[in-house]
């Protein structure tokens, strides 16, 4: 599925909502970008949006360990 028609890099809203929490780059879940897709680096399931995955993102707990260098 496509959703880059309602994506926007400044951070405007979609679907009405933002983002999933403050400091966060992931997208808050709605009816039509569910939080239903595994993280690609702690495969852990129901971690990202179709929004986020568009993005290349990873989850906010292994983009943290990855700023801020904390380990596995």
């Amino acid at each position: 599925m496509n959703y880059e028609y309602e994506f926007d890099v400044d951070g405007d809203l979609i679907d009405g909502v933002g983002f999933a929490r403050e400091g966060s780059a992931l997208r808050a879940s709605t009816r039509r970008n569910p939080r239903n897709l595994p993280c690609p680096t702690c495969q852990e399931e129901n971690r990202l949006t179709p929004l986020d995955k568009a993005c290349g993102y990873q989850c906010d707990e292994c983009a943290d360990r990855a700023e801020y260098g904390r380990g596995w």
